[in-house]
């Protein structure tokens, strides 16, 4: 008897394609409305230096829902993980520059609909394996920082993340620790999961920032004073040995695809790091489509 050893992610992909197609092109016209103030008015203003103009009332609210779609899909696709987050970070005062975005992962999602994960059969692993990468200053309007991350249990990829943090780094050993910090949050409450289930393992966070990593391994604060609190955190989990920490190459770690636009022969990479393959059609257990 033949054992199905793989998982298929069935992210509604057409829904975003279909009301993609019943969107109208933003008008090449300007229309700034009102003035505003607060946040949205900074952002707006941002939004135009750039010489981007802002879509019109309708326009915007096509555009929030069908991103908001694919940010739905993207807790099945790592892919996209981080294109959806950079999308929905432009609600505010969306653009025809931020249309032009959705446009792209849509016809990326049209090019490879199906992403299959692989569950293959392996031994109880003892450890669940963190990896985590951070882009330093990557957003061009606020500069900052972009956290990615994955959890793998073995080969099986059970937890995959993209955020923007919420402060200004002031280097890159500082944002990576921050994403260093955010892993190992993750990883603990994957950890307090197990340990429900009867199960104690342990956690190996995987990175590939070197400052970050001494930073991390020392004890005291040094001269980073700013960081204290979630610097001395992460110290006492290493000292208390309830997590370790260890050096990744950046060519083999799967996290950066979750902090950046990447390239196809990265992007395969990472996802072949995570078990995964792309495949074409619907997949043979799928309920046939309504006509």
């Amino acid at each position: 008897m033949s054992v199905d050893r793989s998982i298929v992610a069935r992210g509604s992909s057409d829904l975003v394609v279909e009301n993609l197609s019943v969107a109208r092109t933003p008008s090449t016209k300007p229309k700034y409305g009102p003035a505003r103030k607060g946040a949205k008015a900074v952002k707006k203003l941002e939004r135009l230096e750039f010489g981007s103009h802002t879509l019109t009332p309708e326009e915007a609210t096509m555009f929030r829902a069908l991103s908001a779609r694919a940010n739905y899909l993207a807790q099945d696709r790592p892919d996209i993980a981080f294109s959806t987050k950079e999308l929905c970070r432009e609600f505010a005062v969306p653009t025809r520059d931020s249309y032009a975005k959705l446009k792209r992962v849509c016809r990326y999602l049209i090019g490879l609909p199906r992403l299959v994960y692989l569950y293959d059969w392996q031994d109880n692993p003892q450890t669940v394996d963190v990896y985590t990468d951070t882009d330093f200053a990557g957003c061009r309007t606020t500069r900052r920082s972009t956290s990615g991350g994955v959890i793998m249990l073995g080969t099986h990829c059970i937890r995959h993340w993209s955020t923007t943090q919420s402060t200004v780094s002031l280097s890159s050993g500082e944002a990576e620790l921050h994403g260093i910090s955010k892993g190992v949050q993750h990883g603990l409450g994957i950890k307090s999961l197990f340990k429900d289930l009867g199960m104690n393992m342990g956690i190996t966070v995987h990175s590939d920032a070197t400052a970050a990593i001494g930073i991390a391994r020392r004890r005291g604060l040094g001269k980073l004073r700013h960081l204290d609190c979630e610097d001395l955190w992460l110290q006492q989990k290493i000292r208390n040995k309830d997590i370790a920490l260890v050096k990744v190459l950046g060519a083999e770690n799967p996290a950066d695809a979750l902090t950046k636009y990447v390239d196809t022969r990265a992007l395969h990479m990472a996802l072949g790091k995570m078990n995964m393959i792309s495949e074409s059609g619907r997949p043979e257990s799928a309920p046939a489509a309504a006509s």
